[in-house]
């Protein structure tokens, strides 16, 4: 009887947590379910974007020239036009996109854009580079020297090329020029100054309007096709930079 009743009193404390007849049972504390009132829900987003993308560089092309002794001096026939080569540079960008909308319905757009605004580069990896190399511009320039006769003020005269330069003038007075010329010859009248890779130094010249000169002088400016015709006072010479043919004799 006493462990019937002694069993009785085990199972009513361990239901009412209460300690009865110096019998322990395990506190029990009571469930409490909090609910946070909001009015409206928060909503938080984050994730990553892979995008590829491309840059490309402009390898211009070269120009060469391929000497025709076959054809006359100053005649020059384009055998190739060639091609620009270009440097394709791929790179995979990884974007993190990170917004945070209170999503309620009355959202207005400004509000989407600015979201996207928050669009950030998050890493850049290198994926290929593709080069595409230039065709060179071909050109074959006649050598072949045929003389032939030009009328002038002065008579006629005997040349070997024609050539359409744009001439310009000087004197000694002008900045960084001085009396004698690069060759050492004195400047003024009769004297120009030309790109030696065009023209020869010491050539003779015909110039219409300005006479016989000599190559005789270079300049920082004075390259490819432009002259610079020596004059005594560069100020009186009546002279303005224009296109003009010359010829070599």
């Amino acid at each position: 009887m006493d462990q019937l009743l002694g069993a009785v009193l085990v199972f009513i404390s361990t239901l009412t947590g209460q300690r009865i007849l110096g019998v322990a049972t395990q506190d029990l504390e009571p469930f409490v379910q909090e609910v946070l009132e909001i009015s409206q829900p928060i909503k938080t987003e984050s994730r990553f974007e892979e995008k590829l993308s491309t840059q490309s560089a402009t390898i211009s092309k070269k120009t060469v020239y391929k000497d025709d002794p076959e054809t006359e001096a100053g005649i020059d026939t384009v055998l190739d036009e060639g091609a620009n080569g270009k440097k394709i540079i791929t790179y995979k960008i990884t974007y993190y996109h990170a917004n945070t909308s209170d999503g309620g319905t009355e959202r207005s757009r400004s509000d989407s854009s600015e979201v996207k605004q928050k669009k950030e580069e998050y890493s850049r990896e290198l994926v290929s580079i593709q080069t595409i190399d230039p065709q060179d511009k071909i050109i074959s320039r006649g050598t072949k020297i045929v003389w032939h006769t030009l009328d002038t003020p002065e008579g006629p005269i005997q040349y070997w090329k024609k050539m359409r330069v744009y001439a310009t003038h000087y004197d000694s007075r002008c900045p960084g020029c001085n009396e004698w010329t690069a060759i050492g010859m004195r400047a003024g009248k009769g004297v120009i100054a030309v790109d030696p890779a065009v023209i020869k130094m010491k050539s003779k010249v015909y110039i219409p309007g300005y006479g016989q000169a000599i190559a005789g002088d270079t300049g920082g400016a004075i390259k490819g096709n432009i002259i610079d015709l020596g004059f005594d006072d560069a100020r009186t010479a009546g002279w303005t930079a224009h296109f003009i043919d010359i010829y070599l004799l």
